[in-house]
């Protein structure tokens, strides 16, 4: 019997090893992925801030040698190059990283460099190898080109060859500007002043050449006049969009762990390394003090005989787990939450309860499936679990709603928790291959030792939720105020479900005047709303209140065919057509589903779509941005106008108003205002009339009320405004009238 208990033994112990081994390299390798990861991720980030201080760089050196270039050619420095010299040296101290600035004739001789006054023996740049292929195809073009990294003998630097040329107003190229932009000079290219320890920074040009290295293991002259090493440009040559890659390969002789990104403006590879062995010094350690650990609890599992009440009790444990935690993302559960409280409520322990709600589920779980929601929500709870501390209670309560509870502090910490939790979701998250944004909305409410049941307590973090959802992503702490607004929500949005067929609303009309034949062009249709119980209530309240709820589909339906019928009557009676202009909702387009209704209501009007014009503001790109900006192409496709309003104050940049298929570019009002406060914000104000007009697009002022207003912005090239200094918004009556005095 001893005998036969004792091979027992062994065999359980062997048995039980073997899964303890097996475990362990799973354990070691899946930590491995995580340190390598952690790395990987550290060296993506650090590629996309040094691709976007790289791309900075150059455009804004591109607008400086554009700039720079439109004066030289005003001040006829082709024919006489020392009317430029003042200019350029101006130039040349203004721009420290730029260690000179040039200006060549069409056929490549130098004419004029900043840095010397000697013009007697300027090179031809068509002359040599290293400069003839950039300038060659700078010169038929207007944008900026980049040349081989070298050696300027002349001022005893290395550099990287801008060069650009500078069209006439007759299409023609003249001359051609260059600057070369000092590499070894440690931040002049990427604006970085000191990098993290055993990081490198490359750029590789197509050919294969070096065009920035940081820092310089070798002479320059061995870094830059050589190619690159070809098995990794064969292997990074392959990456021809912005995504990055990581991949391990050798560079100078030293194992390295590479990202790479693509620059597509200027044919550049981005490449960030770090030496492998930092990435293993780490995890060596984490494996030693592991194996140690290990090799002790095999010991020590020696002497555990009670090995069938351990797995009892584990499973006791699992057990209890299931019942308290909600499957999907481990926090705990509605069922754990609401004992939590009572427990809490019967020990008369002050809380606070945060109730989180995601901004923009229902949009990702409709045009990405509810397995990419339920991933979704699984990093919402890890990142919630990650962020607070341990002590507070993290919960589930349905669909998109996790509940906190924290214990009580002051509210001042209370506020810098929630903006801790709104934190979280300052960054995207990745779910497999694709990248979501979502936002959270937070109501907050306390319990503090009084009779508030869990009900109650849970209802007034509810109504703080709907204030919260107001403006999105952001967290309102409960109150009295709040209770009474939040009845006035729920009542307008009661009356606003029989608003349209109560023949509530009405539409006023603003026109679009041309300051220089004084001519009405076009006018927007703006929707006013009077209740018997509200009283007129104002669109930027009722707006917001539709769109949460939906009913702005419906409102904006009514729109667009009452501002048709109108304006088809005020053509019958003034015998003027003009173009009218109707506001859309970023709601109208959030799905697939609503964008058909919206195109089948345009399409199937008797309206000419050549005078019908959609106003989009900025907002709209929060969501799907490709989906909207095919949807825009399509509507654009059947001859129908797109304007972008209140530009400047959303979400779009200067990269993405040039993919969009707008016609008209319209300043918001702000901005107008604010023109006299400062010079720069005149300045704003002109680059974004500039910019309209480079770009082929018609260009309104809006809220313009003062004739200095108008004076100035006529200055800037500015032909077509709205605002009270040509007409307040008119019903259809007052339009006619008006057109008619017009005329």
């Amino acid at each position: 019997m001893p005998k036969l208990k004792e091979v027992n033994f062994w065999l359980v112990y062997i048995v039980v090893t073997i899964l303890i081994l097996t475990a362990a390299i799973f354990i070691f390798y899946y930590e491995w992925i995580i340190n390598k990861n952690k790395y990987i991720e550290s060296l993506t980030n650090f590629n996309k801030i040094s691709v976007q201080n790289t791309i900075s760089s150059f455009r804004n050196k591109e607008s400086t040698l554009k700039i720079l270039g439109e004066n030289l050619l005003e001040l006829d420095t082709l024919n006489n190059p020392e009317n430029g010299r003042k200019i350029i040296n101006d130039m040349k101290r203004v721009n420290k990283g730029i260690v000179a600035f040039g200006l060549a004739r069409y056929d490549g001789q130098l004419i004029l460099v900043s840095t010397l006054n000697n013009r007697d023996n300027l090179p031809n740049l068509m002359d040599d190898k290293l400069t003839a292929k950039s300038f060659e195809e700078a010169r038929d073009s207007t944008s900026m080109k980049l040349g081989r990294t070298y050696y300027m003998e002349n001022l005893a630097k290395w550099v990287i060859p801008l060069r650009m040329g500078i069209e006439t107003k007759d299409g023609k190229i003249p001359l051609v500007m260059t600057a070369g932009v000092q590499v070894d000079g440690g931040d002049t290219v990427l604006n970085i002043k000191e990098l993290p320890e055993d990081l490198k920074i490359q750029l590789i040009r197509e050919d294969g050449y070096l065009q920035f290295e940081n820092p310089v293991d070798d002479k320059y002259e061995k870094i830059y006049l050589k190619e690159f090493d070809f098995h990794i440009l064969k292997k990074i040559d392959e990456i021809k969009e912005f995504t990055p890659e990581v991949f391990i390969s050798n560079i100078s002789n030293q194992k390295r762990l590479i990202s790479v990104i693509y620059i597509e403006d200027y044919n550049l590879y981005s490449l960030v390394s770090v030496p492998f062995d930092v990435v293993t010094k780490d995890f060596n350690k984490k494996l030693i003090i592991a194996m140690i650990l290990l090799f002790i609890l095999l010991l020590i599992l020696y002497f555990l005989f009670n090995f069938s009440i351990k797995i009892q009790n584990k499973t006791r444990d699992q057990l209890k787990y299931i019942a308290n935690h909600d499957t999907l993302t481990g926090v705990y559960n509605r069922y754990s939450l609401n004992e939590e409280i009572k427990n809490r409520m019967e020990k008369k322990r002050n809380f606070y309860i945060f109730f989180l709600d995601l901004d923009n589920f229902k949009y990702i779980n409709d045009n990405y499936g509810h397995l990419v929601g339920d991933k979704l929500l699984k990093e919402v709870a890890r990142r919630l679990k990650a962020r607070l501390f341990k002590r507070d209670y993290i919960a589930r309560n349905a669909g998109d709603e996790f509940i906190i509870l924290i214990d009580e502090r002051d509210e001042e910490t209370v506020r810098t928790i929630a903006k801790k939790i709104l934190d979280i979701f300052s960054n995207n998250f990745r779910i497999d291959d694709i990248e979501v944004f979502t936002g959270v909305s937070i109501g907050i409410s306390k319990y503090s030792k009084n009779k508030t049941t869990t009900s109650e307590l849970l209802n007034q973090a509810d109504m703080a939720l709907y204030k919260a959802k107001e403006h999105k992503n952001s967290y309102v702490i409960f109150s009295k105020a709040i209770y009474g607004n939040t009845k006035e929500i729920v009542q307008i949005e009661t009356e606003l479900r029989q608003a349209i067929a109560r023949e509530e609303f009405s539409l006023v009309y603003q026109p679009k005047i041309n300051s220089k034949t004084n001519k009405i062009v076009g006018v927007e249709a703006l929707i006013r709303w009077y209740n018997l119980k509200l009283g007129f209530v104002s669109p930027e309240k009722f707006i917001k209140i539709a769109e949460k709820s939906g009913i702005i589909n419906d409102i904006g339906e009514y729109v667009i065919k009452q501002a048709q019928k109108d304006i088809k009557d005020v053509w019958a009676q003034t015998n003027e057509e003009f173009t009218l202009s109707v506001n859309v909702s970023p709601r109208q387009l959030v799905s697939i589903k609503e964008m058909n209704r919206f195109k089948k209501l345009i399409l199937n009007s008797n309206f000419p779509n050549d005078k019908f014009m959609i106003e989009i503001t900025e907002n709209i790109f929060l969501g799907d941005v490709k989906g909207i900006i095919l949807f825009l192409n399509t509507i654009k496709s059947y001859n129908i106008s797109i304007s972008l309003d209140d530009f400047g104050t959303g979400y779009s940049s200067l990269s993405i108003l040039s993919k969009l298929p707008i016609t008209e570019l319209k300043i918001d009002k702000s901005f107008i205002h604010d023109m006299f406060l400062n010079e720069e914000n005149m300045k704003l104000v002109k680059s974004i009339v500039n910019i309209g007009k480079d770009i082929n697009l018609e260009v309104v002022a809006e809220g313009v009320e003062e004739q200095n207003e108008l004076k100035l912005l006529e200055s800037f090239g500015c032909d077509i405004y709205q605002g009270y200094y040509f007409s307040k918004p008119l019903s259809k009556e007052e339009l006619i009238e008006f057109i008619k005095n017009k005329i």
